[in-house]
């Protein structure tokens, strides 16, 4: 009865163990990726322009970033990276920055001891010299980018009238019907 206590007691230890390991090693990817060039290249655009609510527009006029390296597809988004190894959902990989966390298609998790695990990370890492680049590209053509998408940002605004709207009317339709039963 003991002994089955401590191998579930060890066995957490090493699950946590490798959490911490798979935590750490996502931050360095994602601060290999962000580099601190980045950042200033970032922070070096001017927002000031640009009302808080459409924050995000910006950043969807950058993310995802797009690479392609030896067929296979990889797009960036601030955490975390999809992989497209083909056109097959078993090819298919999202590694997430947060818990280091790489799951398949298919929806299997891999552990750090897994082969397919360092095989998908090795390929995000050898990715990592060409997402520098798009971002940087996409940085500095961000106003361009804003500007084609500025009639989006305009838009979106009367849609967010219009959602509230509806919102309201569902869920004035919603108690009425819950009433009338």
């Amino acid at each position: 009865m003991f002994k089955g206590l401590f191998v579930s007691l060890d066995n957490l230890m090493e699950e946590e163990k490798e959490q911490k390991l798979k935590q750490k090693l996502a931050k360095k990817i994602k601060d290999s990726i962000f580099t601190e060039e980045i950042i200033e290249q970032l922070n070096e655009n001017d927002f000031s322009e640009i009302e808080e609510e459409n924050m995000p527009s910006i950043f969807s006029c950058i993310f995802p970033i797009f690479v392609t390296r030896d067929n296979v597809v990889f797009r960036l988004y601030k955490h975390k990276i999809e992989v497209d190894l083909s056109d097959e959902m078993n090819d298919r990989y999202i590694f997430m920055f947060s818990d280091g966390r790489l799951t398949s298609g298919l929806f299997k998790c891999f552990s750090l001891s897994d082969d397919e695990y360092c095989y998908g990370i090795k390929r995000i890492i050898n990715t990592i010299p060409f997402f520098q680049e798009v971002i940087i590209k996409a940085l500095k053509n961000y106003k361009e980018n804003m500007k084609k998408n500025g009639k989006k940002i305009e838009a979106s605004k009367g849609k967010d009238a219009i959602a509230e709207k509806n919102y309201n009317d569902l869920l004035n339709y919603l108690n009425c019907t819950s009433e009338g039963k």
